[in-house]
């Protein structure tokens, strides 16, 4: 139980800042506008870190390698509305939220046992 609880305040607080980090990034590199909502894209983030630090915890690099293949393919629309520079950064982004959590999550591992 102790662990789960860990695991979710890592990725929670983690959650709370990449919104804003992200809003940020938006903001200063592509937009130039501030909207505080949380629409499809967000959730579907949230989502997807979730999988990815699941992923880690668990070690399970084949499922790593599916996801990168699903996100792959669902580029592959060609009325795509964002720009692939928006894509790779958001998306490396992500996997560096990932891993920084799972980085976190082991620290707390080591330090509990």
């Amino acid at each position: 139980m102790h662990n789960v609880l860990i695991f979710l305040i890592i990725f929670l607080v983690g959650e709370f800042v990449a919104f804003f980090a992200f809003k940020l990034i938006n903001y200063f590199f592509f937009d130039k506008k501030w909207e505080f909502k949380v629409n499809l894209s967000v959730i579907k983030g949230n989502l997807e870190r979730l999988f990815l630090f699941i992923c880690l915890v668990y070690n399970l690099p084949h499922a790593l390698i599916a996801f990168g293949a699903i996100k792959i393919g669902t580029r592959f629309k060609s009325d795509a509305k964002i720009s692939n520079d928006y894509f790779f950064f958001g998306n490396m982004f992500s996997l560096l939220l990932s891993v920084c959590y799972f980085a976190l999550w082991r620290l707390f591992m080591k330090i509990s046992t």
